[in-house]
């Protein structure tokens, strides 16, 4: 199962990496936005990875300013699983789900405003 993972991981990088996903028909539509016309909390995600992947921080910080954050949560969290780190996952704290499930709805719904400064998290 962990090597499946693995190389599924491999995978996707490699196809991340190699293909942009603003150009691209091989990656799906949100279709929240694509629905409803708002952008949901993923919104920009697969750009903001293809452009990490190529090192480009700030355009990935432009199309999802979420995504790093995130990132560094998970991997912090597989590090302590792992033994590699000492203490807590930060998502094992008692109140983890609540703060992320108001931080994610709550980037969706500033990212929606049409208001500056809002309109920069914006995809």
């Amino acid at each position: 199962m962990v090597v499946g993972l693995g190389v599924l991981s491999v995978v996707a990088i490699l196809l991340y990496f190699s293909f942009n996903p603003e150009n691209g028909f091989l990656f799906p539509k949100c279709p929240m936005h694509q629905y409803l016309g708002i952008y949901c909390s993923g919104c920009g995600s697969q750009r903001a990875i293809h452009d990490l992947l190529h090192l480009r921080i700030g355009d990935a910080i432009g199309h999802n300013a979420l995504l790093l954050p995130a990132l560094f949560v998970i991997l912090q969290h597989l590090l302590v699983k792992a033994g590699v780190l000492k203490g807590k996952s930060l998502l094992g704290y008692r109140y983890a789900p609540l703060v992320l499930l108001v931080v994610v709805l709550l980037f969706m719904v500033l990212r929606n405003l049409k208001l500056y400064p809002f309109e920069l998290l914006a995809p």
